[in-house]
């Protein structure tokens, strides 16, 4: 027999509470737990750990993972969590968070003192227990020694009353002041290991002592360090070794030493010298000569795309001041001789000044222009043509692998590009 028919019941109207952000806040809760994210930070701003309510580590943690997911203004922070699991997750009440309990979380970290007006500072040793622990779940491979990376970058500012907010390299590009960021960030597993902040004026060199200072500090082993050629001078070099560190780093053109090892060396355009990339054609070649007083690697490497484009640049550049000093010679005679010289400052700068020979003087029909290119400082410029200068503190690297760990500091700029664009720490617009 046929089964009787069951009757449908039509529910009333649903009405579904308002949903909230679950899946990537608990994913990134749950890496910060690995890290005990938490108690490392609440352990030094309180000398507690486990702490029931809110606490400056659980306030840092939700702020760390809204930057990776949904950047907000701090004005706007509060809204975002309560639209999460997060309080639910740090085991605080929805109002808790607010923007000036956020506030006040960064200045358990740093602050300056009302009494001695020092500033006191829980960074350095945040960070240092952080990579212990991130370096302890994840060794490096056979316990070698590890290889860093460190570089700097100016961040622009709207601020105004911190002392290290200065003119800087960028200043007058962005018509802010700045303050430069400096990041440690290892090789292996490109995890940030430290970071400092420097005044706006400072140069890169400058900042190597702090460096060396904080690789101790974090008793980190000695091992290799990879930066870009702002930084090289003898005296860096000799500060690096000191403390046991090797060295690969860029060499600046500015010096006659480097120029003449550029100019003199010619890397073969053939198979052997050739270092594998992506998207550059590169081709190396060990010099067997000392640089800076020492006897380590030095490189000579050109990319053939580069040396195009700068040939093609500068010809095109002479071409151009040709013609227009040809246009003068042609109305020279009417003009007086320091309108002559105006003119030509117009459209000969300084750095092009040495591809032209050209003299101005006075006859009895008027001023004459007599000029001419010279072919011979343009001929040196063309074997510097996209090539440039490495130095490695080790002599037993070759050239393929000196310009290889070079290279891959590459991952650094992506990684101030990631925190200037998807992170939007600049132009900075809080204190």
């Amino acid at each position: 027999m046929p089964k009787p028919k069951t009757k449908r019941v039509r529910p009333d109207r649903i009405h579904p509470l308002q949903s909230r952000g679950a899946g990537d806040v608990l994913l990134l809760w749950k890496i910060a737990e690995t890290l005990n994210f938490v108690n490392i930070i609440d352990r030094y701003t309180t000398g507690f750990e486990d702490i029931q309510g809110s606490s400056p580590g659980k306030y840092l943690t939700t702020w760390a993972i809204n930057r990776l997911i949904d950047p907000e203004s701090a004005t706007q922070l509060d809204a975002w969590v309560k639209s999460t699991i997060l309080s639910d997750l740090a085991g605080m009440d929805p109002p808790d968070f607010t923007k000036d309990a956020y506030l006040q979380s960064l200045d358990a970290i740093c602050s300056k003192s009302k009494k001695t007006q020092r500033i006191q500072s829980h960074i350095l040793s945040i960070e240092a227990e952080l990579y212990q622990k991130w370096r302890t779940n994840h060794p490096l491979p056979d316990q070698s020694p590890g290889t860093i990376a460190y570089d700097l970058t100016p961040v622009p500012t709207y601020g105004k009353e911190c002392s290290m907010i200065e003119p800087g390299s960028k200043t007058r590009k962005t018509q802010l002041n700045q303050l430069n960021l400096s990041v440690i960030t290892s090789y292996f597993d490109s995890y940030p290991i430290g970071h400092f902040v420097h005044p706006g004026s400072f140069h890169s060199i400058t900042t190597i002592p702090d460096l060396m200072i904080r690789l101790k500090e974090m008793m980190i082993p000695p091992g290799t360090i990879v930066w870009d050629r702002g930084y090289t001078t003898t005296a860096e070099i000799g500060c690096v070794e000191k403390e046991g560190w090797k060295l690969v780093c860029g060499v600046t053109k500015r010096t006659k030493e480097a120029k003449n090892l550029i100019a003199e060396t010619e890397p073969p355009i053939d198979p052997d010298h050739l270092v594998p990339t992506q998207c550059m054609n590169i081709y190396a070649k060990k010099v067997d000569t000392p640089l800076f007083g020492r006897n380590g690697s030095v490189v000579v490497y050109v990319n053939t795309e580069r040396r195009l484009q700068e040939r093609k640049s500068r010809n095109c550049t002479i071409y151009q001041i040709s013609e227009d000093f040809r246009e003068l010679h042609e109305s020279c005679s009417q003009l007086k001789k320091e309108e002559m010289v105006k003119r030509i400052l117009k459209f000969l700068p300084k750095s092009c000044a040495k591809y032209f020979d050209y003299s101005i003087h006075e006859s009895k029909t008027g001023i004459e222009l007599e000029w001419s290119t010279n072919s011979d400082a343009r001929s040196e410029a063309e074997r510097r043509d996209g090539k440039y200068l490495l130095y490695a503190t080790d002599p037993s690297l070759s050239a393929r692998e000196v310009v290889m760990r070079y290279f891959e500091r590459d991952f650094f700029e992506k990684v101030f590009r990631d925190l200037k664009l998807f992170e939007e720490i600049a132009p900075i617009r809080h204190r």
